[in-house]
């Protein structure tokens, strides 16, 4: 076993406003009529990329939120606020 410095860092969060997010860049993207290669185009991030967020496999770090918030014409606070009231 690795020491726990060095451990990998998990992929994915138990945390429900992360699954939540990932609900609201879907349903945005798809409201806006982009593929998933539009969005990852408009991002400069992968398509891979936009579908492990979207399907909660992967955390999206602050830049990139900050990328899909964007390119969706919000802020970073406003996704965010959009999936805690999903949660309520």
């Amino acid at each position: 076993m690795l020491p726990p410095s060095t451990q990998p860092i998990p992929r994915t969060s138990l945390e429900p406003v992360c699954g939540a997010l990932a609900a609201v860049i879907q349903r945005r993207r798809e409201r806006a009529g982009l593929s998933m290669n539009q969005l990852a185009a408009r991002t400069r991030l992968s398509r891979p990329m936009i579908r492990f967020i979207e399907t909660n496999e992967r955390i999206p770090t602050i830049d990139t939120v900050a990328r899909i918030s964007r390119a969706f014409g919000v802020s970073c606070g406003q996704l965010i606020r959009e999936a805690e009231r999903t949660l309520d």
